[in-house]
């Protein structure tokens, strides 16, 4: 690649340095939405745990049991959510980078 003059390179390192702040936004939000999901679950099991340990008997076990299968249900539905979220930042993100490349019509 070579530049016509400083003008255009200066140019060439503007939006280069806008790319990457946009990948790095959208970077920064994705893994925000992973460790809010990572730290709900830990949240979840902590508690699911804390139930466990004081169980002093057959019936209250059962009872965490059941407890226990509808946190890994509510686990698998935040993943989901987490991850349909992660997948619209990065769609947005490729978005936001595609138009900052491609030449509008007429300019």
């Amino acid at each position: 690649m070579t530049f016509a003059d400083t003008r255009s390179f200066a140019a060439f390192v503007e939006q280069a340095a806008q790319a990457q702040a946009v990948a790095w936004r959208g970077l920064e939000r994705m893994t925000d939405l992973q460790l809010q999901a990572i730290e709900d679950q830990a949240r979840s099991v902590a508690g699911l745990f804390a139930d466990a340990v004081v169980c002093q008997d057959a019936d209250a076990l059962r009872a965490v049991w059941e407890k226990g299968s509808d946190c890994q249900r509510d686990g698998v539905a935040r993943a989901t959510a987490a991850a349909g979220e992660i997948f619209d930042v990065a769609r947005q993100t490729a978005g936001t980078l595609t138009a900052m490349v491609v030449p509008t019509p007429g300019a």
